[in-house]
């Protein structure tokens, strides 16, 4: 399955005139770290700088290659996104921490696990203090997690459920 590290940099393209419209820099997710809901192509502008974004409704295909839009007046500033301030971009959540219910830490956050529509199925772990399950697999499964934490706080899964839940398709 695809990840938010393999999406970065694809061009997004135009199919009513081919035009590319830019590189993805970022994705950002729902707050509750299901779904991608906005693509981000970068900034404008000096003094009053633009976040340059596409809904992901807008998003005809999430390809392999590149992303299609069918125009290209879909790319909109971040003040369009409805709940903007809301969502979390993907690359927040590298290096966040993972902890057990208990307190024991497991892992860190490498990167997320998407599926072809662009929804999260799990998170790979990076920085792993410990051996088992979840150090051979280097996933854990989005339905195997109680918490996704804060900027500061940890991500929280309940052990069991983080060793047995499979990433599904």
């Amino acid at each position: 399955m695809p990840t938010v590290k393999e999406h970065v940099n694809k061009p997004v393209i135009s199919t009513s005139d081919g035009r590319k419209l830019g590189k993805i820099k970022d994705l950002y997710l729902d707050p509750k770290l299901t779904r991608v809901v906005a693509v981000y192509l970068g900034g404008k502008g000096v003094v009053k700088r633009k976040k340059l974004m596409i809904e992901r409704d807008k998003v005809q295909t999430c390809g392999v290659d590149a992303w299609l839009v069918e125009r290209g007046d879909v790319v909109v500033d971040s003040g369009h996104i409805v709940g903007f301030r809301d969502l979390v971009p993907a690359r927040q959540l590298h290096g966040r921490q993972i902890v057990s219910e208990g307190g024991t830490e497991i892992a860190t956050v490498d990167d997320v696990i998407l599926d072809r529509q662009c929804n999260v199925k799990g998170f790979s772990l990076g920085k792993m203090p410990a051996s088992g399950p979840i150090a051979q697999r280097k996933a854990i499964a989005l339905g195997a997690f109680t918490s996704f934490g804060s900027k500061t706080g940890p991500m929280v899964t309940t052990l069991a459920q983080a060793e047995s839940t499979e990433i599904g398709t």
